[in-house]
């Protein structure tokens, strides 16, 4: 696929448009694609987007589309990130990975959560609830950063009447093709699921799985933002 092959602005055109199939067939496009996805764990991995705009914003696309697969595909992008393919590509393109890829692409959601629109925004908050669910103690070390990003997503609500999706026109004044692509963002599933419970109860099973140390965890959150988080899950 042409993922790798084109500039950073022909990015911009393409990976929405890979965005709507995954968001559409979540069980069936991404094995379809699978060297394409590995291409896009590459350029969330690869550094040199500080100071360009437009490699910001791939990347930041890049890195909805994965969360999205690990929201409505887990056990396929769990499986993607493990793959010795995946690593080798990582390998050859000069990007050093020293821990679970997954808590890599963790660091992208939280870095680059910002650059997103609001439904981006809502599928890396259930992306980084279901990596609260790691058996692993590096997820202790960015729970509050976790729990501060979803409580931020969950207090933003959804904002897609800046982005186009406003309801205020009337369906005749839309060109077909655009109403239908105006009616599949509508569906999506995303927008049905409860963030605030998938954060509460995977917040539980954290608990649970790291005992003491999760509480550890949470007794270095600002008292402030702990309180803001607990109201709002309304634990």
């Amino acid at each position: 696929m042409i993922v790798g092959n084109v500039t950073d602005v022909g990015l911009l055109s393409v990976l929405p448009v890979i965005e709507l199939l995954v968001q559409c067939y979540p069980k069936d496009v991404p094995q379809l694609i699978r060297s394409t996805l590995q291409k896009l764990v590459v350029i969330c991995l690869s550094g040199g987007d500080d100071l360009d705009p437009s490699k910001t914003a791939v990347k930041a696309s890049s890195a909805a589309i994965l969360a999205r697969i690990l929201v409505l595909n887990t056990n396929y992008l769990a499986q993607l990130t493990s793959e010795d393919s995946l690593m080798l590509l990582l390998q050859n393109s000069g990007v050093q990975v020293k821990e679970n890829v997954l808590l890599c692409l963790a660091d992208i959601w939280l870095e680059k959560v910002d650059n997103m629109t609001s439904i981006q925004r809502k599928t890396v908050g259930f992306a980084l609830s279901i990596i609260m669910m790691l058996r692993l103690p590096q997820v202790l070390d960015m729970l509050d950063q976790i729990l501060s990003v979803c409580t931020s997503v969950i207090l933003g609500g959804n904002n897609d009447e800046s982005e186009g999706e406003s309801r205020h026109e009337s369906d005749s004044s839309i060109p077909s093709i655009e109403f239908r692509k105006r009616q599949i963002k509508l569906s999506d599933p995303i927008k049905q699921m409860s963030l605030e419970n998938s954060v509460r109860e995977n917040l539980q099973t954290c608990a649970a799985l790291h005992g003491d140390s999760f509480n550890t965890a949470i007794g270095r959150m600002h008292p402030a933002a702990f309180a803001q988080t607990k109201q709002v899950l309304k634990i």
